[in-house]
């Protein structure tokens, strides 16, 4: 009887199991259409799944979408990142076309924060996105000029327009460091400390800053100012897309100081009783005309990508090529990038991996060629009488019109300098990452993360016999080469779990990097020309009599091991927790300080799910954030700053020859440890009048403690925890405090919203408070009557001495000299400048007649953008400035006193300064100028083309301008100079540029205006 039964029971089930199949094997397929109910655009890569099932697909690239679903399937689900999920009833249909409504707020955004991602909504920290469709267009070659201006307190300045010198300087939230590195880390695709430059701004899906500590804590010692993730496009499930996009640009000189013209020139020498005949020398050059050019730029990329449910790809390829407006500068370029994943095993087990190479070759220009168009007599020829480049002063080489053409070590001729130098270098860089992640059971993921990056360059200089500048005959030539290669590898282990009202996320990790660095140098004199540089054995070793090396080369490791956890808590989606924790080790540092913990903690409410504010219409969202956290800086130091060091340095004579000396070159300090920031942070996020305006406010307050500063030590003393002597009279020791604090506000809100025309406008302010707090410590003490001064350059070239002060209760880059009151006359009627007296005499420990007389730091830095919307058109602008700022206005120290005239050619306006004669260029207030400034960034219009081929989907062209013009009453070049020191990423920092912001040098690359024309295909 029993086993009647059971074979009942099996009968019975293998017919309901055929009941079902046959049931399920009865599908209809449905097809239509997805659009955006704004402009009525298809939409790519949205997810159209048959609800309660696994059944699903996503549009190709025409909008389209065609699935197979069961007869007894009812609704059918679509997803799309920024959009409202939308479920459809099928109600026996074959044909559904629906339109997706965008999100009314960005809470459903996806955030990627450190080793994971977050919606908007659940983020406690101060973070900020840029998605690809809001980057800046234009003549554009590296990513952080594509979202200048998009972020509130991240300020990019790219100084000059060189496109060798593609890295901007960076700053998140002010200067936080003396000696080390201030700007954010860099990670790509999970990688930490990726160039920027081996990824093009094309590739680019989308760009996170995580700005206060408590986001930034999980990376620890190399987070304190701030972190930049960079998330590169990738495939999506459905048909193949192909897309292409190219432009055509044009460069040109935005501004140049208006020096005399030739016949300008002439005509001052009249007017001044100057003898004529004896300055000019015939010829009418335009010597900044003769050196530059309006350079065409070009940029083509192509992509193709797809995939199926458990499997996507993507490739790019992008190829630029961009010459500078000086001759023989640019920079030509070649990125390619292959994005895999595979899912399999019921998707149990995911494997990403990414390839990526870039290839540029540089052509580098001296900038001291700038200088000399600007001092050189402009009635002077640019080649003699036999054709040569004339170089004043020297013999056979200056003569024209039979005029002997007169010399000096600072006249030279700038066209012979661009065109007869060769400086140039071949980059490559090379990524490889392998991600692979392995979920057991739902809630439980493990992750590895590997790669490998090398960067190689090979660089040559060569300056042929010909170039006779400064009775220079020998030709000369130098080779440098150098490979890094950074190694990491990641293990994390990532549980997600939801009880009821709470729910939380918890993540642990280890994390191993490794870092080498060699190079080899090598250089000679006195060989044939032919060979330029790539023959040095030809020459005659040290044939100019100097005794410098002409080899050298070097080697240098650092490690950095670090341990991760992380936990995310949500009560009811109504209050938030993220803590973060990471302990890391890095050889950089003393035996006695190697480890360190880097903690955070922060917290968020959302207000407007509590009952009092459900029932208020007009607020869409509200969320308070409270975090604080602590993180490091082991940035731009180098390897062994912490180790007793010693090399060769000079020579000795003995046995009838020189030999190699050797010394001490560094002392150690095996207390040196990282630099600690601590900020607190407070945020307000909001959503109100149905998500057409959103916005953030924030309120920092960041101190850093234990700077890095190369300290001055007699040698011989003692100094440390272990009273070691000094053997060279300086050492890298954490000796100060730096505060920075602000207030930041970021709004964006849809003014107009209507069927044929949105108008969406967005502005970001900042204030950011900077003051060196301390520059002493238990064992070092600051002597405030010798302050450090920075930022000087040349003043036997007409330059400054060094303008810039350090010192306690100010800010970096607080410019220190005389109070200009006018000009007088000494007791035997010789000029003289007359400046404001303090009375300080000798008691004065700065000196007499020296204050405090303007800061590089801006009081506000902003930003507005606007995006229009009419039928197929697309207008988009940014407006970007800054406010509050003073800048020494360096070339106007130089060209702007009639002193020099005519032996140099002068400024217009160096007749009109009121400098009398015989008196000489000195740096006070007079040059010291407000550098208030609003300029048009960039704009964009754009056309959406019809589809006029059966394949095409979305089709565009458009015009796009950079730096279109500036509004400023600022009298030199530029009103937004350097803000410091921009690092390589394989090498220490400049510590004397980064602590002189705001000073516009003598010797530059003009910053350019360009406007490009392109188009966009996706097939």
């Amino acid at each position: 009887m029993g086993t009647k039964l059971l074979l009942s029971k099996i009968l019975f089930c293998i017919v309901l199991l055929m009941f079902v199949g046959s049931a399920y094997g009865q599908n209809t397929t449905i097809s239509g259409t997805v659009t955006d109910t704004k402009d009525r655009q298809t939409l790519i890569g949205v997810s159209v799944k048959v609800n309660g099932t696994s059944i699903g697909t996503s549009t190709g690239p025409d909008g389209t979408y065609r699935i197979s679903v069961p007869n007894n399937a009812t609704t059918l689900v679509f997803s799309y990142l920024g959009y409202n999920n939308l479920e459809v009833s099928i109600g026996g249909r074959t044909s559904i076309n629906v339109s997706l409504e965008p999100s009314n707020t960005s809470l459903s955004e996806v955030v990627v924060v450190g080793y994971g991602t977050q919606k908007k909504s659940d983020v406690t920290g101060a973070t900020a996105t840029v998605l690809a469709k809001d980057l800046n267009a234009g003549v554009v070659n590296n990513p952080l000029q594509a979202i200048q201006g998009k972020v509130a307190g991240l300020n990019i300045v790219s100084s000059g327009g060189d496109p060798t010198n593609n890295r901007p300087t960076i700053r998140l939230r002010g200067t936080s460091s003396l000696s080390a590195n201030s700007e954010p880390l860099i990670v790509i695709d999970g990688v930490a400390g990726v160039s920027l430059n081996s990824v093009a701004p094309e590739d680019i899906e989308q760009m996170d800053v995580l700005k206060d500590a408590s986001a930034a804590a999980i990376y620890g010692s190399r987070g304190a100012n701030g972190v930049i993730i960079v998330t590169t496009k990738r495939g999506k499930a459905g048909k193949a897309t192909v897309e292409l996009n190219s432009y055509a640009g044009m460069e040109q000189i935005a501004n140049v100081l208006d020096f005399l013209s030739p016949d300008e020139y002439v005509s001052k020498l009249s007017e001044l009783n100057l003898n004529v005949s004896a300055n000019d020398y015939g010829a009418r050059t335009n010597w900044f005309d003769e050196i530059t050019r309006d350079a065409i730029s070009h940029n083509q990329n192509l992509s193709i990508s797809g995939g199926a449910e458990n499997f996507n790809y993507r490739g790019s390829v992008v190829y630029m090529d961009q010459p500078g407006i000086a001759l023989n500068s640019g920079m030509d370029r070649l990125n390619a990038r292959l994005n895999l994943s595979q899912k399999m095993f019921d998707e149990k087990l995911e494997v990403q991996l990414l390839l990526s190479q870039q290839q540029s070759n540089r052509q580098f220009v001296d900038y001291f060629s700038f200088l000399l168009a600007g001092r050189i007599n402009p009635t002077f020829p640019v080649r003699n009488d036999q054709g040569s480049y004339l170089q004043p002063g020297v013999a056979g080489f200056d003569v024209f019109n039979g005029k002997r053409i007169p010399g000096g070590f600072e006249i030279e001729n700038p066209v012979a300098r661009m065109e007869e130098l060769t400086n140039e270098a071949k980059q490559r860089e090379t990524l490889g990452n392998l991600k692979v992640f392995f979920t057991p059971v739902k809630g439980l993921r493990f992750g590895l993360n590997t790669s490998v990056n090398s960067f190689n360059e090979n660089r040559g200089f060569f300056r042929p016999s010909t170039f006779k500048a400064g009775g220079n005959d020998l030709s000369s030539a130098s080779r440098n080469s150098r490979e890094v290669i950074d190694r990491l590898t990641e293990a994390t282990g990532q549980y997600s779990q939801t009880a009821g009202k709470h729910s939380f996320d918890v993540l642990a990790g280890y994390t191993y990097q490794k870092l080498s660095n060699d190079g080899f140098n090598a250089s000679n004199t006195g060989f044939p020309d032919v060979f330029g540089y790539n023959q040095l054995s030809a020459g005659n070793n040290n044939a100019d009599g100097s005794t410098n090396r002409v080899v050298g080369s070097y080697k240098s490791e650092a490690i950095l091991v670090g341990f991760i956890g992380r936990l995310n808590y949500a009560f009811n989606d109504k209050y938030l927790l993220t803590a973060n924790i990471r302990r890391d080790g890095s050889s950089r540092f003393g035996e006695n300080n190697r480890w360190g913990w880097f903690p955070s903690v922060s917290v968020g409410w959302r207000l407007k799910q509590e009952g009092f504010l459900q029932n208020v219409d007009f607020i869409d969202d509200l969320k308070l954030r409270v975090g604080y956290g602590v993180t490091g800086n082991q940035e731009g130091i180098y390897d062994y700053a912490s180790r007793l060091l010693y090399g060769p340095q000079g020579s000795y004579f003995t046995n009838g020859g020189f030999q190699t000396a050797y010394n001490y070159s560094q002392n150690a300090n095996p207390d040196l440890q990282w630099e600690t920031s601590a900020m607190t942070n407070i945020g307000l996020d909001f959503g109100i009048l149905k998500g057409r305006l959103n916005g953030s406010l924030e309120f920092y307050n960041k101190n850093t403690k234990d700077v890095l500063f190369d300290y001055g030590i007699a040698i011989g003393s003692t100094y440390g925890s272990d009273n070691l002597t000094a053997v060279v009279g300086s050492v890298l020791a954490n000796v100060g405090r730096i505060n920075n604090k602000g207030v930041e506000l970021a709004l964006d809100y849809l003014a107009i919203d209507k069927t044929d025309f949105q108008w969406r406008t967005n502005v970001n302010f900042a204030h950011n408070r900077n003051e060196v707090k301390s520059l002493s410590s238990g064992i070092f003490a600051y002597n405030p009557a010798s302050p450090r001064t920075y930022g000087g350059y040349g003043s036997g070239q007409g330059g400054i001495a060094q303008p810039v002060v350090l010192q306690e209760g100010y800010p970096i880059g607080q410019f220190f000299g005389p109070k200009f009151l006018g000009f007088g006359k000494n007791a035997d009627g010789s000029p003289k400048y007359n400046w404001q007296d303090f009375g300080g005499g000798g008691n004065d420990p700065f000196g007499k007649d020296r204050t405090y007389i303007g800061s590089a730091q801006p009081d506000l830095i902003f930003a507005w953008g606007n995006n229009f919307t009419f039928k197929r058109f697309d207008f988009n602008f940014l407006l970007r400035g800054a406010l509050g700022h003073q800048i020494v206005n360096g070339p106007y120290i130089y060209s702007a006193n009639p002193n020099r005239f005519p032996g140099n050619n002068a400024l217009v306006d160096a007749f009109s300064t009121g400098i009398p004669t015989g008196l000489s260029p000195a740096f006070s207030s007079l040059w010291v100028e407000d550098g208030d400034f609003v300029r048009l960034d960039n704009f964009r219009l754009a056309y959406r083309l019809p589809n006029f081929v059966k394949y095409l989907s979305n089709a565009q062209v458009y015009i796009a301008g950079n730096n279109t013009f500036v509004l400023t009453k600022y009298r030199g070049i530029d009103p937004e100079p350097r803000l410091g020191a921009t690092r390589d990423i394989y090498g220490g920092s400049d510590v004397g540029a980064n602590l002189s912001p705001g000073i516009e040098p003598i010797t530059f690359y003009p910053r350019t205006r360009s406007f490009s024309l392109g188009f966009s295909l996706i097939f």
